[in-house]
Order: C-alpha cells, then structure tokens, then sequence
C-alpha cells in the first residue's frame, strides 16, 4: 500500500472547493452549466436565479448558447430553453472519433466485457428482455433498475464506438 493511501482521506475537501469554483465563476460559465441541465422547457427568470446572475445576464448567455447549438429556445413569450440533444450528441461523437486506435480497442473491451457480464449474471441478451418488475427473480428491484439503465448505457456506448470506427475508416462496419 502506499503512503498516500495510508494517510487516509485528503485534507481538502473537495466538494467544497467545487463549490467555491462554481460561487467565483463567471454568470457565463454558470448559466452554461445550469444549461447543461436542462431536461425540459425552463423559463429565463428560473435559469437565472439557478445561476445566480439578473435576469438581462442570463437572457444575453442563453442566446449566446442558442445560437451556437448548445440550446434550443421553445417559446417566445416567456421565454423557455431547453438542451439540444442533437447538439451534445454531435460532440460525444466528434470525441469518440478523435480517440486513438488503442483507446478505442480498449474502451471497447471494457465494454463488451461489462456487456458480457450482464447477459451471464440476468441470462438474457438485452436488457429490453428484463422486466423490473420482476426484480423477485434477481434481488433488489432498486439494482435492477440500476443495472438495466447502466447496462442499456453501454450499449449505447458500443454502438457509437463503433460507429465512430465505422464512420472514420469508412469502411462498413457491425453496430
């Protein structure tokens, strides 16, 4: 074991901190973030008290952000934003595709193996055949839950490794 492990957690306490850098950041870079979780129509004044900037402050960044892609504004009067899907799903992609032929052969072990793990521990070959709420036959209905999001998670994430693959060597690949 090492020294640093021995001595136990850090002295600094990083939840903390993060806050501190979220309070001492600029209204621009706390109204993206706020942005960045949005998961339905949300009304300026409520991005702005989340963000804790004016109402002007967060209307100028939102349009800075809508027009760049990040966000979509759903109505006029009141105003209402929402997350472009298309457009973080676009950067997830343009991530996958910078990845090095060894990153990817690696990420896609880890999770063709967690895949794996999954079929072997529920005895079926997608989590669409399991059905949470008969969590009698595998334990806690609450990890069943879990596992069936994380497992359709990964899923996700090997298909667009492998379309990311598929889509730089343009050659026809299996999703």
């Amino acid at each position: 074991m090492t020294d640093e492990r021995r001595r136990g957690p850090p002295p600094e306490d990083f939840s903390r901190s993060l806050r501190d850098r979220l309070e001492n950041a600029p209204a621009d870079e706390r109204v993206y973030r706020v942005a960045l979780e949005l998961t339905g129509p949300t009304r300026v004044s409520d991005i702005a008290t989340r963000a804790d900037c004016s109402k002007n402050a967060a209307r100028r960044h939102l349009k800075r952000l809508t027009d760049i892609g990040v966000l979509t504004q759903v109505t006029e009067n009141p105003a209402t934003f929402e997350r472009n899907e298309s457009y973080f799903e676009w950067r997830r992609k343009n991530r996958l595709a910078e990845l090095s032929e060894n990153e990817y052969t690696q990420r896609l072990s880890e999770l063709l193996s967690e895949d794996k793990e999954y079929r072997a521990r529920y005895g079926v070959d997608d989590p669409d055949a399991l059905d949470p709420l008969e969590f009698h036959d595998y334990g806690d209905p609450e990890q069943v839950w879990l596992d069936i999001t994380t497992w359709e998670a990964i899923r996700k994430e090997i298909r667009a490794l492998r379309q990311a693959q598929q889509d730089n060597s343009g050659e026809e690949g299996l999703v």
